[in-house]
């Protein structure tokens, strides 16, 4: 009887060890992706029940990151590595172009637009201690790199050119000032290059990580939007505006909150508490900015 009393005891304590465990293994694994430099383009609502494909998507930023710290220490210059940092990120992680696509389509798929193929190539140079800015235009963004002499664009959709040499003509135009996006008359993804896409003389804006996440999250509202999902939309747009309160984010918010009034399948307290929430966050913004 006392030895079944003995296994019984450390049968638990076993089972409440490995409890433990799985805990730590799980609160140590959170914590990593809470942390992880990818996650703020990560976007949670399109990763419900996708656990083993997040994991997969942080272990494939590590090991692209770790492929390139090998590369570092064969290279002379800064230049030479980032020529590698250009042209290696694309042949790994960025295969097909897709407009619209999203960071986690990036790394698990390889699709990628110029979002999400600036994001990645940003925060490689952030890894690597580079000097660059990101850049704003109406409907594009690219990256500007700054070395000791030179100054260099990455435009991420270009997989065989997109490493461009500054003139100094292009260098000036960089320093013209920011643009005003209550000039766009219409409001389009950040995704289109045609036409005046490169034209800096309409002006454009420096921007980090954080505004570039929100902007990603603009796509996605304007996605959703096309497709009538206003309360979607509407969702989107408000981790945008959280992340970027630009005009352009302020007056797709506008659309939206617009539609949501005037649609007839969406129910009057839906209405209603998307009417506040977007109350209170513009409201909430107005106050910070007369701080």
């Amino acid at each position: 009887m006392r030895g079944r009393k003995v296994i019984l005891i450390i049968a638990i304590t076993c089972f409440v060890a490995v409890t433990k465990a799985q805990e730590c293994k799980s609160i140590v694994s959170n914590d990593t992706y809470t942390h992880h430099p990818i996650n703020q383009f990560l976007i949670p609502e399109k990763l419900n029940g996708l656990a083993h494909s997040t994991t997969e998507m942080l272990a494939s930023y590590d090991k692209l990151v770790a492929r390139l710290k090998r590369v570092r220490d064969k290279k002379r210059s800064d230049k030479a590595f980032l020529r590698s940092i250009f042209y290696k990120v694309h042949k790994n992680s960025l295969i097909s172009y897709e407009r619209q696509a999203t960071m986690d389509e990036t790394l698990l798929n390889g699709d990628f637009g110029c979002l999400s193929g600036t994001a990645l190539y940003a925060l490689i140079l952030s890894e690597f201690g580079f000097d660059y800015d990101i850049i704003e235009l109406p409907n594009h963004v690219f990256i500007n790199v700054r070395l000791e002499h030179e100054v260099f664009v990455i435009e991420s959709t270009l997989p065989l050119n997109g490493l461009i040499k500054l003139n100094e003509e292009f260098t000036t135009a960089l320093e013209l000032g920011a643009y005003d996006p209550r000039n766009t008359n219409t409001l389009r993804p950040i995704a289109e290059i045609k036409g005046d896409a490169w034209n800096l003389a309409k002006g454009h804006i420096k921007i980090g990580l954080k505004e570039l996440a929100g902007l990603q999250y603009f796509n996605e509202a304007m996605r959703y939007y096309f497709q009538k999902e206003y309360t979607k939309s509407m969702d989107m747009i408000n981790e945008a505006y959280v992340r970027y309160p630009s005009k352009r984010n302020e007056k797709l918010m506008q659309l939206v909150i617009n539609k949501i009034l005037k649609y007839d399948l969406i129910k009057e307290e839906v209405r209603s508490r998307y009417l506040t929430q977007y109350v209170k966050l513009v409201k909430r913004q107005k106050l910070s900015q007369t701080k």
